[in-house]
């Protein structure tokens, strides 16, 4: 009896030794744009865009997503059944997601940019406007639609406020409150990071070391950034292995100070845009995941009820409203249940708004 326990034992160990390693070689993975587009800031950054173009009869304007603070454009494309740009490609849209300032190809034109600092109001004078219009003129439109997770969709309602697009023909946010309390878990903003190396905090290589084990263990240290109880673990672990960049600790602490004094305000803070919320007129659809834990529902809420848009519609993706779990941050929209209750509901407001 001890010797077949003792075998069942190792064959187990084999069996798992070799999950682990099919495991760790499915974090490399191929996403499914069409082309790459670079272009130029007027602050002389290049962007790269990865398009998706539209499947079939093409809807008039094209989608731009940007993504969250120590994220990047793989966020829209971490598996075929958690792909956004996929399933509005395939709803006829064209799908631009970019890389903003400081992250992956999109770097300081002619260096390398390891010395270049970047804050949120560079996000929001140059990146934004600048994608908008790569995407227009890619399209052969006049207007675009700008999806934003978290810092994103904060760079929408500043960017309206400060009136540096003229292209936005309306905006989803998801997770993205104008002002976040500190009793948030912001890694690097409510946590403070435990270290800072030549101007950037340094996400990246602890991301890249301990991301897939904690999502293959399904441990609750992501709980505030892909929630297990949503997620397949592939998708954390892709997505912490490839997409998170060092970030700028000029951006880093300019959220910190937003969250230490209650507001949303320029680097010179002679902006505040969480005292202005009124004149964001633009269309809008304001998403939140009823379980966030980086950015709580109930802030996207006040959020929401400070806009001034006449057109403007508010949806806390959980049980209490009909949805199959508790949505988290990420996982909003790259979570298990996103295909089938998130991504609906974002291209039936494209298509409404178009």
């Amino acid at each position: 009896m001890g010797i077949a326990i003792g075998a069942v034992a190792a064959a187990a160990g084999a069996l798992a030794g070799r999950k682990v390693i099919r495991f760790y070689r499915d974090l490399r993975f191929d996403t499914a744009e069409d082309e790459r587009i670079v272009v130029e800031t007027d602050d002389g950054w290049q962007l790269t865009l990865d398009r998706y173009a539209a499947r079939g009869s093409a809807k008039p304007y094209p989608v731009v997503a940007g993504h969250g603070f120590a994220g990047s454009h793989l966020i829209w494309d971490l598996t075929p059944q958690t792909s956004l740009a996929r399933f509005l490609a395939d709803a006829g849209f064209d799908f631009y997601a970019v890389d903003l300032r400081g992250r992956g190809d999109s770097t300081p034109v002619g260096g390398s940019g390891a010395d270049a600092q970047w804050s949120f109001d560079d996000i929001v004078q140059h990146d934004l406007p600048t994608a908008v219009a790569a995407a227009c003129a890619r399209s052969g439109s006049d207007e675009a639609f700008w999806v934003g997770l978290e810092m994103s969709g904060q760079a929408l309602y500043a960017a309206a406020i400060s009136e540096t697009t003229g292209q936005l023909r309306g905006g989803i946010t998801c997770g993205s409150p104008a002002i976040t309390p500190p009793s948030a878990k912001v890694p690097g903003v409510t946590a403070p990071p435990r270290s800072r190396r030549d101007g950037r905090i340094p996400f990246r290589a602890g991301a890249r070391a301990a991301g897939p084990l904690l999502a293959l263990t399904r441990s609750r240290q992501l709980e505030s950034s892909f929630r297990p109880a949503n997620t397949d673990p592939i998708v954390p672990a892709r997505y912490l292995y490839n997409g998170v960049p060092d970030e700028s600790t000029v951006l880093a602490d300019q959220f910190a100070d937003w969250v230490a004094h209650g507001t949303m305000h320029s680097l010179d803070a002679t902006t505040v845009w969480s005292d202005r919320l009124d004149e964001v007129t633009l269309p809008l659809l304001v998403m939140a995941g009823a379980r966030d834990l980086q950015r709580p529902a109930d802030a996207v809420r006040a959020t929401f009820e400070q806009l001034g848009s006449a057109d403007k519609t508010y949806i806390e993706a959980g049980t209490a409203a009909g949805f199959s779990v508790d949505h988290g941050h990420d996982d909003l929209v790259a979570g298990r249940a996103s295909r089938a209750e998130i991504f609906p509901r974002i291209s039936a407001w494209l298509d409404d708004h178009s």
